[in-house]
């Protein structure tokens, strides 16, 4: 049973592992793949989530981060379709684990920031102080026409979330009402009690000019689909360029990232059962539709055409980092990452129970010896 009167600190934050792990997607049906393949993760399958989240709880992972999904992408599987809420998915989540840190995913103009700030805090008690937001403002327009009927132009949902995220952290902080008027709000006389057990994480994907602006002035963490396909100094680059504009902010900011991971006894191995799932069995209609809407919308990438390079990796992980190999190429490459200035990895699988099994079995000892993170048992618990 947790103890949530007192506060335990949020590992994303406080965790002195040079590599930070997460599992990621884990309320949404297929995770990040974009497949018809009959193994895919099933977000209903609650229990089967539920042994996923305590395994990486135990094995002393950072982050549970869930995506913020409120209809699929088509095709056959209609991958991330059935989908789970996140504030409420991360309440039940907070309430099984004992140090992981528990996200919610928001896509702010879908949720009130005076209720959104309450709904925070609770889950901050539930979880003895571990909760983090992560900050989206709304790319997928056919989401959006689904609450108000419309998306605001790309700038002007920054401006927005400048406002949302005042307001949150306003009720999170004021011993006294407060009223808030602006270009998007106005509040009078918010009372919001109680407060965060500990000041909760901010996390946000913005890669636009105007969302690094935003990431780097009000986050502790950069989200970021990384350019891993134009090498090595791309990807260099890509992470300077915030850490750059979090300098001109006197903040630090930590770099997160997410991978697919598939582990086997041979490289090859691992390569065959890839092209089994992302192209034997993708789901093509759904990576039109993503590729299309995340070229144009999120700022991630510069055009459609430069995120349809990626399709194969949309398949088999959204188009995360691929992780695929044997268990000491896979380590390698996780050390290769935070050479280049990686401090955290969210980890997607196919199959997710199966597969965060064979990671902590195979993969979490040989991140050990590498020194990328530190033996995990009850005398290393720093927030039980």
């Amino acid at each position: 049973m947790n103890n949530t009167s007192i506060a335990r600190g949020n590992p994303a934050r406080d965790s002195q592992n040079r590599m930070k792990l997460g599992v990621f997607a884990l309320n949404i049906d297929g995770g990040c793949t974009l497949t018809n393949a009959p193994e895919r993760h099933r977000a209903t399958d609650w229990d089967r989530s539920l042994r996923v989240a305590m395994l990486a709880d135990r094995a002393g992972y950072e982050v549970l981060l869930p995506v913020g999904r409120w209809r699929g992408y088509g095709g056959e599987s209609n991958p991330m379709g059935i989908s789970f809420e996140t504030y409420t998915w991360a309440a039940g989540m907070a309430a099984v684990t004992s140090q992981i840190g528990i996200f919610a995913t928001s896509h702010l103009p879908t949720v009130n920031p005076v209720f959104a700030a309450k709904q925070s805090v609770t889950i901050d008690y539930i979880s003895g102080g571990r909760f983090g937001l992560n900050i989206l403002c709304g790319w997928y327009e056919a989401e959006m026409r689904m609450f108000n009927n419309t998306m605001m132009e790309h700038d002007l949902r920054y401006d927005y979330a400048d406002e949302w995220l005042a307001i949150v952290q306003k009720a999170w902080t004021s011993k006294s009402t407060f009223d808030f008027t602006g270009k998007f709000f106005t509040v009078k006389d918010v009372f919001s009690e109680p407060k965060p057990l500990d000041k909760p994480f901010l996390m946000n994907a913005g890669g636009s000019p105007r969302g690094r602006k935003f990431c780097t002035q009000h986050c502790d963490a950069a989200f970021l689909i990384l350019k891993y396909m134009d090498g090595d100094g791309a990807v260099k680059a890509q992470i300077e360029s915030y850490r750059a504009l979090a300098d001109l902010e006197g903040r630090s900011l930590q770099i997160w990232v997410y991978a697919y991971v598939v582990l086997a006894e041979s490289r090859e191995k691992a390569e065959r059962f890839v092209s089994y799932y992302a192209d034997g069995l993708g789901n093509d209609v759904a990576c039109d539709n993503v590729t299309a809407e995340i070229g144009i919308q999120s700022g991630m990438f510069a055009s459609t055409d430069d995120a349809m390079r990626f399709r194969h990796h949309f398949k088999a992980g959204f188009a995360g980092i691929p992780l695929v190999g044997t268990a000491e190429d896979i380590a390698a490459e996780i050390e290769r990452y935070h050479s280049l200035g990686v401090d955290g990895i969210c980890l997607t699988w196919l199959d997710y129970l199966t597969g965060i099994e064979l990671f902590n079995e195979k993969v979490l000892p040989l991140l050990e010896e590498r020194g990328l993170r530190r033996p995990h048992g009850l005398e290393g618990v720093m927030h039980l």
